[in-house]
């Protein structure tokens, strides 16, 4: 055991026929990468120190671009009985030294690092832990972390379910982590799971919408907020709509900042605190946005992805739309009696007039009519 958790080594399995895609799915590309090579970047940008790749029906397809990426490679020489024997095979090669170990098929191959670093941190910090398994909105996903005191036992295990019966016997010591990583239960058995994975894939800096939600429920954002943030990032994406031929914003990303601008609100300065969240799991750009919502960098423009977002929270009110003349009242009022917080909070409101101003002459439309007709 480290100071960073687990020494950790990764079985990846990559022997099947796969008779479904009709074509090794280790070599698919993904987005650029093929499947294995992302698999292997992923865990090793983990700290995995040791990864062995079990080889199969392709063999010598998946054992080259094993050696390319620096595993190691063992070939399963009964792969036609099913998984639970290229487990067995990946297990036998690892390494004694290890603390615990990822089990990973290669056709799920978008996980992130920062979902392997967390499970690493949750099984490091609690000893009883025999597996600990990555979920996304309640459902559970791959890769398991397993001890290696249970190799002994999954090498004698040949009871019904496979590695799945084996390790039900040790549910009493089992964590499920839910995590923000729609790539733990993204598989890719068949061509129309290809072609989803890979359009993922494509976007994979970005929160889906549905990673946002497991943010939130992570967080325990509460409903209220939640609702600010849909018609923030409504706004949000208006606003960019609106300008897009002075300026090219990514309104996915930009909607995604939006949606989870405030999910740290109940904690202390929470937009740093939602940027670094974002962050650690791997969505720079979004974070971004986020850190910047409460309060614009000086010089920042009056037209970019930071303004539009910065503006959208400053015209929404709980879940309504109520522009910049209401938000003033509103601002003024709640200040009355705190000077040192009533020059900030007006200096704050005055950037957003300023960008709104900018939005009116880039788009020949005007603000309030904008926000009345749209929202």
């Amino acid at each position: 055991m480290t100071a960073d958790g687990p020494r950790t080594g990764a079985v990846v399995l990559a022997a099947g026929f796969s008779s479904r895609m009709g074509k090794c799915k280790a070599l698919l590309d993904v987005g650029g990468p093929t499947a294995l090579e992302r698999t292997l970047s992923t865990l090793r940008h983990s700290g995995v120190e040791d990864i062995v790749v079990v080889s199969g029906h392709y063999r010598e397809e998946v054992e080259g671009e094993a050696k390319r990426g620096g595993a190691r490679a063992v070939f399963n020489e009964h792969y036609e009985k099913g998984m639970l024997s290229s487990i067995k095979a990946g297990v036998t090669a690892l390494s004694p030294d290890f603390d615990a170990f990822f089990l990973l098929p290669v056709d799920v191959p978008l996980v992130k690092s920062a979902t392997l670093k967390a499970l690493r941190k949750a099984l490091g910090f609690r000893s009883s832990l025999a597996v600990v398994f990555p979920a996304f909105l309640g459902r559970r996903g791959h890769p398991p972390l397993v001890r290696t005191d249970l190799v002994p036992g999954i090498l004698e295990w040949n009871g019904p379910g496979g590695l799945r019966g084996f390790l039900e016997l040790y549910e009493a010591n089992s964590l499920v982590l839910e995590t923000p990583d729609q790539g733990v239960i993204t598989e890719m058995n068949t061509p129309e799971e290809y072609a989803a994975l890979r359009s993922l894939a494509l976007r994979r800096g970005t929160p889906t919408e549905k990673e946002c939600l497991a943010f939130w429920e992570i967080l325990s954002t509460p409903q209220d907020v939640r609702d600010h943030c849909r018609v923030v990032a409504e706004v949000a994406v208006g606003f960019a709509r609106a300008v897009r031929d002075a300026l090219p914003v990514d309104t996915e990303n930009l909607e995604a900042a939006a949606l989870l601008h405030d999910m740290a609100r109940t904690g202390r300065d929470h937009a740093e605190a939602a940027a670094r969240t974002l962050e650690f799991w791997e969505f720079p750009e979004t974070a971004d946005l986020v850190r910047c919502h409460m309060d614009l960098p000086e010089g920042e423009p009056l037209l970019s992805g930071r303004s539009l977002l910065y503006l959208a929270d400053k015209v929404v009110s709980g879940d309504r739309v109520v522009g910049l003349e209401q938000k003033r009242e509103e601002m003024e009022k709640k200040f009355a009696a705190d000077p040192a917080a009533l020059e900030p909070a007006r200096r704050r409101l005055q950037r957003a007039f300023e960008i709104g101003r900018t939005i009116e002459n880039t788009s020949g439309e005007n603000l309030q009519h904008l926000l009345k007709t749209r929202y």
